[in-house]
């Protein structure tokens, strides 16, 4: 009759080992056949000239109407040094728009704009300064002249 803690010992064994050295060939930096190599830049990034800041949450309805405008707006300027921020504010309770801000050292910004929701602040990624607010009343025309503007302001 066989050892009753065979049943346990030997595959917890041999998923340790398996483990191990699944961790051992993560840690060499070795890729699985088939990976592609990552994409190398030439030059280092460009930085954002602007950076779009969307005051959103689920339960808005300005956030819903703006929604398909300010996408095919940003698909029009994808090209473009604009940097898009989606500030979710759907849970109330959470501080990850707030901490957002702050890491992109635009926390002043939500003293004045937390819990608002439905429109995009256009702001200078240098000055810090807001050069221009979007809505979810503008046509798809105005919001890309708006970036536009932003962008060569």
């Amino acid at each position: 009759m066989k050892n009753p803690l065979t049943r346990f010992v030997v595959p917890s064994i041999a998923a340790l080992t398996i483990a191990v050295a699944g961790v051992a060939f993560a840690q060499s930096g070795s890729q699985p056949s088939g990976t592609p190599a990552p994409a190398r830049q030439s030059a280092a990034a460009e930085a954002p000239k602007i950076i779009a800041i969307n005051f959103y949450a689920d339960w808005c309805p300005g956030c819903k109407a703006l929604k398909p405008k300010l996408e095919e707006a940003m698909r029009d300027a994808a090209s473009q040094p604009c940097l898009t921020v989606k500030l979710d504010q759907t849970d109330k309770e959470s501080r990850q728009a707030e901490y957002m801000l702050a890491a992109l050292s635009l926390g002043d910004l939500w003293k004045e704009h937390a819990g608002k929701t439905g429109y995009v602040l256009l702001v200078n990624a240098k000055t810090h300064k807001v050069v221009s607010t979007i809505n979810y009343k503008q046509e798809v025309k105005e919001i890309k002249s708006t970036l536009m503007s932003a962008l060569n302001g």
